[in-house]
């Protein structure tokens, strides 16, 4: 129990530290003076601003005390100002977890369903991803979109399966693809950030962020910022070396198996669209060759 909760503290300390630093007294109707010497609130009105003691925020700060109420949580989330993300993440790292092993899976596993429905999608560009982003199935037209320099099949061998942030920050290949890469690096981050809030406990999850802080430094700068957010939709604009110009919205979905659907799809009608249908073109004359 003495490990799980040093854990904890540490995350949800340097949290509160970074979400702190990151409002400006005037945001929150506080006076300012010339004489502050930290970023930010100090920790005197965020407890103020939140309704409870001094001692205690600071205690919380200073990874002295393992969690708090979810009640608590909430007013300093307020007084800090959080996104409806970033408060969601406050309340997994600063509650306790019932039973850690319960949180990691290993086995990595497709439904039936979730195989055929990958099987039937042919103009949208769909993969399945577990919770760490590692792909465990592609549809051929995201191979092609995303990574066709790997091997279609490389997803069903647990050892090289793809990951996502992983490609999208060390496969130079994959990261040329993004025409807006701060964009891009900041949303990977982010998310991740978001997802390991759910899964604190994942030794797999932690090599992961620990392999990315190594071997790339602006993943390790984002990293430390602690932004939070849970990127499941919007629109990504590519520079792709067979179509140009490709503007994709994108969408996630949880599935019955416990994994993520992603899908990349163009507006109807426009010429992202006709792209994208080009781009299916290239892939079926690679197929009959």
């Amino acid at each position: 129990m003495r490990r799980v909760e040093q854990i904890m503290n540490t995350d949800l300390g340097s949290y509160l530290r970074q979400m702190r630093e990151r409002v400006r007294p005037e945001q929150m109707g506080l006076r300012t003076s010339n004489s502050r010497r930290v970023p930010g609130l100090r920790r005197e009105e965020v407890a103020a601003l939140a309704g409870v003691s001094q001692t205690y925020y600071t205690r919380l700060e200073q990874s002295r005390t393992a969690q708090a109420s979810p009640q608590v949580l909430l007013s300093i989330a307020r007084a800090l100002d959080l996104s409806s993300d970033e408060q969601d993440y406050l309340l997994k790292i600063g509650t306790a977890v019932q039973n850690p092993q319960r949180q990691t899976r290993d086995d990595d596993q497709l439904s039936y369903s979730t195989r055929m429905l990958m099987s039937s999608l042919g103009s949208v560009a769909a993969a399945v991803l577990n919770y760490r982003c590692d792909i465990l199935a592609w549809n051929p037209l995201y191979h092609q979109l995303f990574a066709p320099h790997l091997e279609f099949g490389v997803p069903q061998d647990a050892e090289r399966r793809p990951n996502v942030i992983k490609m999208n920050f060390l496969d130079e290949n994959v990261r040329a693809l993004y025409a807006d890469w701060p964009a891009e690096s900041e949303s990977n981050v982010t998310y991740l950030r978001f997802i390991s809030g759910n899964h604190r406990h994942d030794p797999r999850l932690a090599e992961l962020i620990g392999e990315l802080t190594i071997q790339d430094e602006e993943f390790a700068a984002l990293w430390c910022r602690q932004r939070v957010a849970n990127c499941i939709e919007g629109t990504k604009l590519f520079d792709h070396p067979v179509v140009g110009e490709l503007e994709l919205m994108y969408q996630s979905a949880g599935l019955q198996d416990g994994n993520i659907l992603k899908l990349y799809h163009a507006e109807p009608d426009s010429p992202h669209e006709a792209a994208l249908q080009l781009l299916t073109v290239d892939l079926n004359s690679v197929h009959r060759r």
